[in-house]
């Protein structure tokens, strides 16, 4: 059966009144109609292009509808009703600023009125969700769940906006009561996933994780997820065959591909993930993370020149600098002062210090900024005019520089790097002391890093790994480990008590005959100084040690010792104690 043709009415208010009702029976196209004859003859009546406009959104009509309640607004901009639905319609366009602006004049009338719902509250949501406003975000979702308690996308939402401030256990809170509802829902099982895997709780990350993909089995965004968990329990090869499948599914994800070139770069094989990391980046050119990744591989490899250019990215991944004024590009430096910012760990700014001497002899008054516990170790760098901390009112200056930069700016080759050792030395009125010698060799140690580190269950060795150590004759260890020994201490003398900053543990490290160490900042620190130090690698260690070598150019006194295959400490362990002996 076909609809009758739609009879004319008889006047404007006839044409109003059908027009109405037949926008209540669904009928939006012959509504529209009506709507648009009775303003052939009313056309500053603002309830007609309002309801003209609802018609039109609900019809699909975004852009037209977003033009008729904009011209409600305009003729009575005293009803908050009318700007309230523009505002939704701003939001189902996905134009978030401007829902955001229309919404946030609006909802106080609104409220005042009583007529704020769950809608509204979720549609300003929406907008502050898209335009990254996390926090207001939060606040009206959780005001639209109070309206209407079981809508599961509000509540995913909200569970996203949780997740991107890393309230995780609020995340996964929310998460479970989407669950609790629908035990299936694939969004709330790969998000709490994600977050279990941000907590580093990886095995109820792929309990979740290999559930959702029971529902979403080709969903490249949970494939890549699970991936990423895989590889954190050392399953790399799984990994690389979810991240194979999702770019099955799709070939243009470019963190898939990236994801690949860091799982290939785990089993380094190096010249295979480049060409993953090269997919990724060329699939989005301007995301600094694939860029990051890809400077990761080249700098493992070697590929200085080309790794320092893509490293240069991290700034836009995340510049901690936070700096104004003139960046150095490589301008004359005599008589000027460069500001140097550190940057990300202290290992990486003692490693990257020893440019500041460098840009000294070219004439450069050199301010270099750092963490607290590196400040006295840091003012024994030759040149340096003044070293201040974080949080401090910073000194006029020339230009700036990022310390992790200089490299590249300095066109550094692979070469010249260890010639610059050593560039630290112990301060002046530093006194840390060891017991008194017993006339055996004296060695530190370290064993673990901060547990934080997104690494660390790869590059910290378990101490139980080390006992071969504790046998060999004629031998005092020394832990090196800022913290508390614990029960330890019964094969090690504790000397964490007296490492307040990186210079009391220079001091400490002056009266060794040989440092220890896995991939910390002590490894930096002995190696600035030019003392003996042994690393300890894991099989696939962090760019700087780069493969296949016993040495560093980055520190002539280190000697590597590398894992044969991933977490085989054992091994490593052996080869120390016999050349010990």
């Amino acid at each position: 059966m076909t609809d009758q043709k739609l009879e004319a009415p008889n006047s404007p208010e006839d044409a109003f009144h059908q027009a109405i009702k037949l926008h209540e029976e669904g009928k939006l196209t012959k509504a529209i109609l009506l709507y648009e004859r009775v303003l052939e003859t009313h056309s500053e009546t603002p309830q007609i292009w309002y309801l003209l406009g609802v018609a039109r959104k609900q019809n699909g009509d975004l852009t037209t509808a977003i033009d008729n309640l904009q011209k409600a607004t305009n003729l009575d901009p005293t009803r908050p009703d009318l700007k309230a639905e523009l505002g939704l319609a701003y939001a189902q366009a996905g134009l978030a600023q401007k829902a955001f602006q229309t919404l946030s004049d609006v909802l106080p009338k609104l409220v005042s009125l009583d007529q704020d719902d769950a809608l509204i509250y979720g549609a300003y949501a929406d907008a502050c969700f898209n335009l990254r406003n996390w926090q207001e975000a939060i606040t009206y979702y959780r005001k639209a769940l109070t309206k209407e308690p079981e809508t599961i996308n509000v509540q995913l939402n909200l569970g996203v906006a949780l997740h991107h401030l890393n309230r995780l256990e609020e995340a996964i809170e929310v998460y479970k009561a989407i669950l609790n509802k629908e035990p299936n829902h694939p969004g709330a099982l790969t998000n709490i996933g994600v977050a279990y895997q941000e907590k580093r709780n990886f095995i109820a990350s792929l309990h979740t994780l290999e559930h959702a993909a029971d529902f979403s089995p080709n969903d490249p965004l949970l494939l890549t997820d699970l991936g990423v968990t895989l590889q954190k329990l050392g399953r790399t090869d799984d990994a690389i065959t979810r991240y194979n499948e999702a770019l099955s599914v799709d070939p243009t994800y470019g963190k898939a591909w990236s994801n690949l070139g860091n799982a290939l770069q785990d089993q380094l094989h190096l010249a295979e993930a480049w060409e993953a990391h090269q997919r990724a980046v060329n699939i989005e050119p301007e995301n600094p993370d694939f860029h990051w990744n890809l400077a990761m591989t080249l700098l493992l490899a070697g590929e200085y020149e080309q790794g320092w250019a893509e490293y240069e990215w991290r700034l836009r991944r995340d510049d901690t600098t936070n700096l104004l004024g003139n960046p150095w590009q490589g301008e004359e430096l005599s008589d000027r002062t460069l500001f140097l910012a550190a940057e990300q760990g202290a290992g990486d700014t003692i490693q990257f210090a020893r440019y500041a001497p460098v840009l000294a002899a070219k004439g450069a008054k050199i301010i270099l900024r750092a963490h607290t516990s590196l400040q006295k170790l840091l003012e024994t760098l030759e040149g340096t005019t003044h070293v201040i901390t974080q949080n401090v009112t910073l000194p006029s200056f020339d230009f700036h520089a990022s310390l992790m930069s200089l490299p590249y700016l300095l066109n550094d080759t692979f070469e010249t790097l260890g010639s610059k050792v050593p560039y630290l030395s112990v301060p002046e009125g530093v006194n840390c002391s060891l017991p008194p010698s017993s006339g055996n060799r004296r060695i530190g140690l370290v064993w673990a890093g901060n547990p934080e580190h997104r690494n660390d269950h790869n590059r910290s060795c378990p101490f139980d790994e080390l006992m071969p150590l504790f046998k060999l004759p004629d031998t005092d260890w020394i832990s090196l480990q800022a913290k508390p020994t614990g029960d330890a201490d019964t094969c090690i003398i504790d000397s964490s008590t007296q490492l307040n900053s990186f210079a009391d543990t220079a001091a400490i490290m002056a009266q060794l005959d040989l440092i220890i160490t896995v991939d910390t900042a002590a490894a930096h620190l002995a190696g600035a100084l030019g003392y003996p130090v042994w690393l300890m690698l894991p099989y696939a260690p962090d760019w700087r040690w780069l493969t296949d070598r016993t040495d560093s150019p980055w520190y002539p006194t280190a000697r590597l010792y590398r894992q044969p295959k991933p977490g085989d400490w054992h091994s490593v362990i052996a080869a120390i104690a016999n050349d010990l002996r």
